[in-house]
């Protein structure tokens, strides 16, 4: 998907290539017969992606030569499928235009009957409106063994992650299933508590000395870490009530009990090579040239 962006549009492409990559379980629990009081569980686990900083414009000779500094004369003209790329590019903003458009329909809960005017009454959106919201203010997700390198011009640099938890609670911090409306008076009951948790998340630079089948975190043991693997809490209680006078309408409690960033000049050294690399090409190019007129 990357490629395909980056040949579309050469000039907004990403610095980097994804070279390999493997995921050891995707699960999604879906309680189909009671989807209205029970969560949503996604589970995720043994995610490893390696990636190398690579130069998508120069790969185009396409686009390199047609708009960049390396056209010799004026005489070159744009070849035909242009008008075709231009078009194709449009309909898909379309598709994705009237896509987030339903979307948005479907969370609104909004609908017009007969040329009447958009009802604003909670009471009055439709089942599958709050169903919906419902289904996402208790989703559950759980992520656990994520590793994302980057890999080049001598340096191995990455981001690793032991495991991720969101769920949803209640005022005393434990698990629970919510069922809010949404045109209540009473302040407490608008709350929706939500709990993150984050363990082993850390940031490495070194030399690259790691085969490419080291994908588990037992072999980050040796790592050079500039952010040292850290545990995260956060507690986010929010309120959908339209004026909060007497309270905030979010309120986030946090816990971060150590944090160490260490970078040496090695590191140093090696986070500039590999920045060197992936900045941007300093050639002046159109910003769209696919969009570019096709006369003076």
């Amino acid at each position: 998907e990357l490629s395909r962006r980056a040949h579309e549009a050469p000039n907004l492409a990403s610095p980097f290539r994804v070279c390999a990559g493997n995921f050891d379980s995707v699960q999604l629990d879906v309680p189909w017969a009671r989807l209205s009081s029970r969560p949503v569980i996604f589970r995720a686990k043994g995610l490893y992606v390696h990636t190398e900083p690579h130069d998508f414009l120069n790969e185009d000779q396409t686009h390199a030569n047609r708009w960049g500094t390396k056209v010799k004369s004026k005489k070159d003209k744009r070849p035909k499928n242009v008008d075709g790329e231009r078009q194709q590019s449009i309909a898909r903003a379309e598709e994705s235009r009237k896509r987030a458009s339903a979307v948005r329909m479907a969370w609104d809960g909004d609908e017009e009957e007969d040329g009447n005017d958009k009802t604003t009454d909670s009471d009055s959106s439709t089942f599958t409106s709050r169903l919906v919201r419902r289904i996402i203010e208790n989703l559950q997700v759980e992520v656990d063994d994520v590793h994302i390198a980057v890999r080049g011009c001598g340096c191995a640099a990455g981001l690793v992650l032991g495991s991720l938890s969101l769920s949803t609670t209640d005022s005393s911090g434990n698990r629970t299933f919510v069922d809010r409306k949404t045109n209540v008076k009473n302040p407490a009951s608008s709350f929706l508590y939500k709990e993150l948790r984050i363990s082993g998340l850390g940031i490495y630079l070194q030399h690259d000395r790691v085969t490419q089948n080291t994908t588990k975190g037992s072999t980050m043991q040796n790592a050079e870490f500039v952010l040292e693997p850290l545990s995260f809490q956060a507690r986010l209680r929010q309120s959908d009530l339209d004026r909060c006078v007497d309270f905030p309408k979010y309120l986030i409690h946090s816990k971060l009990s150590s944090l160490s960033i260490q970078l040496t000049r090695d590191q140093l050294e090696l986070g500039q090579r590999l920045a060197a690399v992936v900045k941007p090409n300093s050639e002046i190019r159109p910003l769209f040239p696919e969009y570019r007129p096709t006369v003076p």
